[in-house]
């Protein structure tokens, strides 16, 4: 049967673009994410109008975003069995079905009240997984998260979508409540941040991820990715040809900047 989606905002909407993108990889001769889930999604939605599809291939590094991400956390898992994962602004993400994580993980998925509900259509269950629905600035879902073990934190396009305030709001707060483990997100370029403002899209962008530790000294950095390093793995010839051209501009080769850092031991305030 077919799922109608209403989103709200066109920053909702965006959610669509990325999950066209993993779809669009799942049916290439030699997917990068192999993402069943987003391709069963795709076919329940049915038709998605000429500007996702045409997004969503131009979307098409955020494949490789989440292939790189997909690989800190298997990494982190690998030597964390008993970890928590928060993953902010999932979205329509299949991440916990992809890595398939052992019974000693806890895993929250967090968004928006109208994301959850349209997850839940179309995402099936996962054991040992939990929905939040809440905006991630809001102050009070975060005692729902249990700090007694590392924890993975998973923000995947969600900074450049917030203030700069409301990002390091966000950021301090996740410091204070956990104790240690490791923080993935991404960041957009300032250029690229202002010129995706116009679009009525992106707020903030950070040049410095150095900026990051400065707010939140228990964050170190340990890894600054250049997600288009892997756009030879691309399996579609012309998206190739695109990003390799593309690659050659500065501002779009670090207009997405994935970024992994170390939260450090320290005082934090218990949770449940």
């Amino acid at each position: 049967m077919r799922e109608r989606i209403d989103l709200s905002d066109r920053v909702r909407r965006t959610l669509l673009v990325t999950l066209y993108s993993r779809a669009i990889d799942y049916r290439s001769p030699a997917p990068l994410l192999g993402d069943r889930w987003a391709d069963e999604a795709l076919r329940r939605i049915g038709r998605v109008g000429p500007l996702v599809r045409v997004a969503g291939l131009d979307a098409y590094v955020a494949v490789l975003r989440a292939r790189l991400m997909d690989a800190w956390a298997r990494e982190f898992l690998a030597e964390h069995e008993d970890a928590v994962v928060l993953h902010l602004a999932c979205g329509l993400d299949s991440r916990v079905l992809r890595l398939d994580p052992g019974p000693g993980v806890r895993w929250y998925d967090l968004d928006f009240p109208d994301v959850v509900e349209i997850r839940r259509r179309l995402l099936p269950r996962r054991d040992g997984c939990q929905l939040i629905a809440s905006s991630v600035t809001e102050p009070d879902w975060i005692r729902q998260i249990p700090n007694d073990a590392p924890v993975l934190i998973i923000a995947e396009g969600l900074l450049p979508y917030l203030s700069e305030a409301d990002a390091r709001s966000l950021l301090e707060r996740l410091t204070e409540h956990f104790g240690e483990g490791d923080l993935v997100l991404d960041v957009m370029s300032s250029p690229m941040a202002r010129l995706s403002g116009l679009l009525g899209y992106t707020l903030w962008g950070l040049d410095d991820p150095r900026e990051i530790e400065r707010w939140c000294p228990r964050l170190r950095l340990i890894d600054d990715a250049d997600v288009l390093a892997a756009r030879a793995r691309i399996p579609l010839a012309g998206l190739r040809l695109y990003t390799r051209a593309m690659s050659w501009i500065p501002a779009y080769r670090r207009m997405i900047r994935p970024l992994r850092f170390r939260l450090s031991k320290g005082l934090v305030r218990r949770g449940r």
